[in-house]
């Protein structure tokens, strides 16, 4: 987000939107589903660490923000990387879910061990 901030000030090819998709999407996205995996771990008394289903959730929010970034960069590509970026988000808050829903209903599932 930084960088792209700076990259905006500097280039005018790149837009301020890109910045503001970094950090939305990219940081606050991340950081969500950070703090609440570790505090769904913690508070379950699961093992603190990162299994595949975890992985996979990073990634699809990873994928979420670089998307949307590209967006912001090449408008001509927009509408394929919106729907690219919208399909990670939904792919990282649904994972979360089906892997971390069980654990804060008390309900069997793959989140449970």
């Amino acid at each position: 987000g930084f960088a792209m901030t700076a990259a905006a000030a500097l280039l005018p090819a790149v837009p301020a939107s890109a910045a503001y998709h970094a950090f939305g999407v990219g940081a606050i996205g991340t950081m969500t589903l950070a703090v609440m995996s570790r505090a769904t771990l913690g508070h379950s008394g699961a093992e603190l660490t990162a299994d595949r289903w975890t992985t996979a959730i990073f990634a699809g929010i990873t994928l979420a923000a670089l998307a949307r970034i590209g967006a912001a960069l090449s408008p001509q590509d927009g509408p394929l990387l919106l729907a690219l970026g919208a399909g990670g988000w939904v792919a990282a808050y649904g994972l979360f879910t089906l892997r971390y829903g069980p654990r804060l209903t008390g309900l069997r599932g793959p989140g449970r061990t």
